[in-house]
């Protein structure tokens, strides 16, 4: 993406605050009209000292004062009234991220390492927020400042200034190249800095597996070699950003150079005198003054524009594809595939192959099979987290690409292995999304069918007690028996569970079962099975192997059968005693 798109869309942010963006321009003008009317006093203050005027000596101290007010006003606002802007940008973009991250479809996250995606929002944005206040503030009033310190030398003595157009060019081509080479090494500290994230990120999140399985020497290794690259980055950067200051300064300097010759020469046969020689020298000294500061800052602008193309580049990303026009309502919970595909992005083997499969309302459906089978798959697709590579799935007859998603997940509830609670309270975990604000009693009552209000009345705080991030401050029991409230809760007409009793001991198991039992009453269910046992009840059991079903039955039937389920079964059983 190119510079000027990104300024383009940049100011499509600053649209909607152009009053105060305004202000702050206004103000850069004050400050550029200052520095203007500084190097314009010196020429009455030498021809003061050359033949004083007792008049001229009254009002000149009193017009000095003037400007300098002038200069501190129009920078209190120029700063003052970026800084909201820029902050008001940032508060935008980072809304617009956080609606596109909920927005993106699953294969996203499932490619997309987790510190790369905060990375975003949080460096990124942190990087735009500061070439939009200060950066920005400082190159507009520099560029302003330097327009007109060049209109006044112009003014002055044409002939002079136009010598400095035998280094412009040279001076544009370096700031050209340095601007190219900052922005790729930006881009590629944004890189490092979300896989140095990422690290961290794991290296907290498992910090148990990390201990218990002696991983410190690699997870130190491992972020060693983060943090490295990333300071090899920021050195590239610190070199090319130090380099480029005093590189156009210098060429600056030849300018000067040439210039102040030039005026000496000039002066000798009276073309040039002493007053108009010292304004030159002041505003000639004042544009190289912004042109330092406009060049010190061109790292800052190029980390600010490469932080914009990341953010663009994410928000530019397709949403989960949600063209259905019919909203289903109070859905029986018919499921049918015809003859469904999926395979996943970046992979050359069929995760399903060819799977018909119809799923009567109320009725319970085991999934069966070893690891890499397609149980899972074949639950993702119901509520639309991937779409299939070819063939269709029917809910209550509706192909579910004609279903609007919010509708169509309105009809599902699920329960998985790795249960998530979110940082908040246990009463708001349970009443969570579309459930908010459901009756105290009613989430009481979800509790209490999943045998959960019992240790929740325990706590000291009851349903109002805070779980902590991902549920840290409850048992594994406790934390599925909370999910299982949240799907009770919700009271879908299709119920997904994975092995959702297998975090639980014997006495909870038991009585958590019956309640599902009662919930799956009526329901269709879909349960992913991996202990044999908890699934000998459903109504039809579907043995999966390799994306394709391999046999399917009641459990008494495949047992007779005496095929891959038998064989599951007896292995099963002879290892672990049916647990």
């Amino acid at each position: 993406m190119t510079g000027p798109t990104l300024y383009r869309r940049l100011l499509g942010y600053v649209r909607p605050y152009w009053w105060t963006f305004g202000i702050a321009v206004l103000g850069m003008v004050a400050v550029a009209a200052g520095d203007l009317l500084m190097a314009w006093l010196v020429i009455p203050v030498v021809q003061n000292f050359q033949s004083p005027d007792p008049e001229r000596s009254r009002w000149l101290p009193l017009v000095v004062v003037a400007v300098f007010a002038l200069r501190g006003i129009g920078s209190y606002v120029s700063e003052y009234g970026m800084a909201y802007t820029g902050h008001r940008v940032v508060y935008d973009l980072r809304r617009r991220l956080i609606d596109k991250l909920l927005a993106l479809p699953t294969p996203f996250y499932d490619q997309t390492a987790a510190g790369v995606v905060q990375s975003k929002v949080t460096f990124d944005a942190h990087q735009l927020a500061s070439a939009a206040s200060g950066t920005i503030t400082t190159a507009v009033r520099s560029s302003l400042t330097i327009a007109a310190s060049f209109g006044w030398l112009m003014w002055l003595n044409w002939r002079l200034t136009l010598l400095t157009f035998v280094v412009l060019p040279v001076v544009g081509v370096t700031i050209r190249y340095f601007s190219r080479r900052l922005r790729r090494i930006a881009r590629d500290i944004q890189t490092r800095t979300g896989g140095m994230t990422h690290v961290l990120e794991e290296l907290i999140g498992g910090h148990r597996i990390v201990r218990i399985f002696g991983g410190e020497s690699y997870e130190r290794e491992r972020a060693g070699h983060a943090a490295n690259a990333l300071r090899v980055a920021m050195t590239k950067q610190s070199a090319a950003s130090a380099a480029s200051s005093p590189v156009t300064q210098g060429l600056a300097a030849v300018a000067v150079g040439l210039i102040i010759w030039a005026a000496l020469d000039q002066s000798q046969d009276g073309r040039l005198d002493l007053p108009t020689f010292t304004s030159y020298v002041v505003a000639l000294i004042t544009l190289l003054e912004r042109l330092k500061a406009l060049s010190g800052i061109n790292a800052s602008i190029q980390r600010g524009l490469a932080a914009a193309e990341s953010i663009f580049g994410l928000l530019d990303r397709e949403d989960e594809p949600d063209h259905g026009a019919v909203a289903l309502e109070g859905a029986r919970g018919e499921l049918r595939y015809e003859r469904v595909s999926l395979r996943y992005p970046g992979t050359d083997r069929d995760a399903l192959a060819d799977v018909s499969l119809a799923i009567a309302p109320g009725e319970t459906v085991a999934l069966v099979g070893a690891s890499g089978s397609g149980k899972t798959s074949l639950v993702n697709l119901i509520p639309r987290f991937y779409e299939p590579s070819s063939g269709r799935l029917f809910v209550d007859g509706h192909d579910i690409t004609t279903l609007t998603l919010a509708s169509l997940r309105r009809q599902i509830a699920m329960v998985s292995q790795d249960v998530l609670l979110f940082d908040d309270t246990i009463a708001a975990n349970i009443a969570y999304g579309t459930m908010a604000g459901a009756p105290r009693d009613a989430v009481e009552r979800a509790a209490e069918a999943a045998h959960a209000l019992e240790f929740i009345r325990a706590l000291p705080q009851g349903f109002d007690t805070p779980v902590g991030e991902q549920g840290v401050r409850l048992s594994g029991g406790q934390r599925q028996r909370v999910a299982i409230a949240r799907a009770i809760l919700k009271d879908a007409p299709i119920l997904i569970l994975d092995e959702a009793t297998s975090a639980l001991d014997s006495e909870s198991e038991r009585h958590v079962q019956a309640a599902l039992e009662a919930l799956m009453h009526g329901r269709t269910t879909i349960v992913i099975a991996h202990r044999l046992s908890t699934i000998e009840h459903a109504d039809r059991i579907v043995v999966l192997d390799r994306g394709r079903i391999a046999e399917q039955g009641t459990h008494a039937e495949l047992v007779a059968r005496d095929g891959p389920y038998a064989r599951l079964h007896r292995i099963q059983f002879a290892n672990h005693g049916g647990a």
